[in-house]
């Protein structure tokens, strides 16, 4: 049987925080793995270290947040953090930015430079990863934006992003992420801030271009029913670690394992459910200061037992593919329906019989 290596391989990573002199754990050891073409969803509530987590792959960290430790490998090329080598695995993964990997930002109205048409900066990503000249960078970037599903391109190609709605400057993101034909794009929730029309519309495209280019996406969101629809793996993060995952989605969605995973996809809203109470997760998250040596969500874990604070959590699970960082899990019982049909489960795929 034919295997394939993993695109990208992320092994014990871990970041800190420097705040007022004080340097605090950010993220603790996080580890998964990307298969080529695959789509992996990294869920979480705000402040989990999802984002973060896309920005130490990249490299894009503040002055005060680095990476101190881990290993990566991303199309067969290594790279070490922390230790001597992290000064020049810092350049190497300048090289990769814009061209083997790219990254799609949540507000486009940000990451957009507000003074310069958005066809000419989608022209800058082409002639950066290609030697074009700039007539030829301009029709292939005007045939990016209509592949993105820009109507009337050849007019929205020398509109400012002051003249483009939220879902058009998304749209004109991905097309510039895509100019250099990456092998991965992150996403950094790119469609929390559109309406659900243009949310499903942007999903879609992704689904397009997903299969259009064979690249990977490692997909950041706390809405799992966006995970449902697009990804075909989960990594769920809670104060910076790894709760539990599953190179299965639908595994980890029919039978959650760890507590905090049961909890997400109890709290998933749902319109056609509104006599059905909202479940919320009792407490809150930690603060970055409150560093426990357990499990992180043990104060507001249903399961807890005394030995869940005692030391750091073990990956407990026995089955290939799948980890779980709980000692006392979850049953093997699915979720229920009305959480089933939200996220749906049990529909079957566009386009299939």
């Amino acid at each position: 049987m034919e295997t394939t290596e993993p695109l990208l391989t992320v092994e014990g990573l871990n970041v800190e925080v420097t705040i007022e002199g004080q340097r605090l754990t950010a993220l603790k050891d996080v580890s998964f793995s990307l298969d080529p073409g695959e789509a992996r969803g990294l869920v979480g509530e705000s402040g989990s270290g999802k984002s973060l987590t896309l920005r130490a792959i990249l490299g894009l960290l503040p002055p005060n947040v680095q990476v101190t430790s881990g290993r990566m490998v991303f199309d067969d090329e290594e790279f070490i953090f922390g230790g001597s080598k992290h000064a020049t695995t810092a350049k190497r993964l300048v090289k990769l930015r814009g061209s083997k990997i790219s990254m799609i930002f949540q507000e486009p109205a940000v990451a957009l430079n507000p003074v310069i048409p958005v066809g000419e900066q989608i022209v800058d990503a082409v002639m950066r990863k290609d030697r074009m000249r700039k007539r030829q960078a301009r029709k292939y970037a005007l045939e990016l934006m209509q592949q993105a599903g820009i109507d009337d391109a050849e007019t929205k190609i020398d509109a400012y992003p002051f003249e483009l709605s939220g879902g058009l400057k998304q749209r004109v993101m991905i097309a510039a992420a895509v100019a250099g034909r990456p092998k991965l794009l992150l996403c950094d929730e790119p469609t929390t801030a559109l309406d659900v029309t243009v949310q499903k519309q942007i999903l879609r495209l992704f689904t397009r271009l997903r299969d259009d280019l064979g690249a990977s996406l490692l997909y950041v969101t706390h809405d799992l029913a966006v995970v449902a629809q697009l990804c075909d793996s989960l990594t769920v993060l809670y104060a910076g670690r790894v709760m539990e995952g599953s190179n299965d989605l639908r595994a980890i969605l029919d039978h959650p394992r760890h507590p905090y995973t049961e909890a997400l996809l109890h709290s998933t809203p749902d319109i056609d459910q509104i006599s059905r109470r909202l479940y919320s997760i009792p407490g809150s998250a930690p603060a970055l200061n409150h560093q426990m040596s357990g499990c992180p969500f043990a104060p507001r874990c249903e399961y807890r037992q005394d030995d869940c604070v005692v030391a750091p959590i073990p990956d407990m699970s026995d089955i290939p593919g799948r980890e779980v960082h709980c000692l006392h899990q979850v049953g093997s019982k699915p979720p229920p329906d009305a959480i089933r049909e939200h996220l749906q489960l049990d529909r079957p795929e566009e386009g299939a019989p």
